[in-house]
């Protein structure tokens, strides 16, 4: 398979940066350096990627996915900044690449959301009252009649 075929594959996507900062996890956590906070906030971001994995159809996972990945950059940096190790370079080496390709996993995720007919706007704006189409009808929002006035 062409590799960027295999990209600009919808589902593809989020597989690979799933792999790719799960690999890189792996090895970063393999010293004993870094704080436990660092071990949590990748548990969450893993969960949110196997979540956008699972339902394919879902906005809101890869927006808590890419919302995860991009706090998770500062979070890499204070951490890799106040713990660096004087041994492990290796974990060290794979923290700072895991860093390192956090941007570029967040334009990943962005493609993939717009892809899925989403945007990074967390909200409606007020007066705003357009609603997506989705392939349901949800039973629980009422109906919404317009009045109607004969004419004379």
């Amino acid at each position: 398979m062409d590799v960027q075929n295999g990209i600009n594959t919808p589902h593809v996507r989020v597989k690979l940066v799933t792999f790719v900062h799960f690999v890189l996890i792996v090895f970063a956590l393999l010293g004993n350096w870094l704080p436990s906070a660092y071990l949590f906030y990748n548990i969450i971001y893993m969960a949110a990627l196997f979540w956008s994995i699972h339902c394919r159809e879902s906005i809101d996972a890869v927006h808590i996915a890419a919302l995860v990945n991009a706090t998770s950059f500062m979070f890499d940096l204070l951490s890799i900044i106040s713990w660096f190790p004087d041994r492990h370079i290796l974990s060290a080496v794979m923290a700072i690449f895991n860093m390192a390709l956090r941007p570029f996993t967040l334009l990943v995720l962005y493609r993939e959301l717009m892809d899925r007919g989403g945007s990074f706007a967390f909200g409606i704006a007020v007066g705003q009252t357009e609603r997506r189409p989705t392939s349901y009808e949800d039973i629980d929002r009422p109906v919404q009649h317009q009045s109607f006035s004969p004419g004379v």
